[in-house]
């Protein structure tokens, strides 16, 4: 099961409410903690939900409105994206098996709201080069968020990024 940290807006358009109480991870689930927001498309109407893993700010945006739209989605890009990136294949299956579903929570981390909204400006700008909403290329978006760089509060003055947080965490 993920924990959905979702943004107020795309709670209210996915019509959901959030849990007060949150389950614990699975036992040796390492992507479990996941953030979610809408992320304007620059063409009226449309819409795509970003999903951000936390701490690794691993990013998955998919076409949509909501979480229930887009949560097949999620569940198709999520492991395409860490194959172009060169996880490994037992680690892929082992996460991707454990998200057989989802419950949502409020955002409570100030610092993921950050990230996000940093990463948003550069989203927006990619979307914004495209004559239309079916010509963004999603995989291009991910890709350029597994090399934005971020800081911890715990090392301000060390930048990283999901890509090399994954390499020093997981992939060996």
């Amino acid at each position: 099961m993920l924990i959905i940290h979702a943004a107020q807006k795309l709670l209210n358009t996915s019509r959901l409410t959030a849990v007060k109480y949150i389950t614990k991870p699975a036992e040796g689930q390492t992507m479990h903690g996941w953030y979610a927001r809408l992320l304007s498309s620059g063409f009226a109407g449309k819409l795509l939900v970003m999903y951000v893993h936390e701490p690794s700010l691993l990013t998955v945006v998919c076409r949509g409105k909501t979480i229930k739209g887009t949560w097949p989605e999620f569940l198709q890009r999520w492991p395409e994206l860490m194959q172009r990136h060169h996880f490994d294949l037992p680690f892929i299956q082992k996460e991707i098996s454990e998200a057989n579903d989802f419950v949502v929570a409020k955002t409570d981390s100030r610092s993921m709201l950050a990230y996000m909204n940093q990463m948003i400006f550069q989203l927006e700008y990619d979307c914004s080069k495209f004559s239309s909403y079916d010509d963004i290329p999603l995989n291009l978006l991910e890709d350029r968020m597994m090399n934005h760089l971020f800081s911890t509060k715990e090392n301000r003055h060390h930048f990283t990024t999901a890509l090399e947080y994954f390499k020093s965490i997981i992939i060996k």
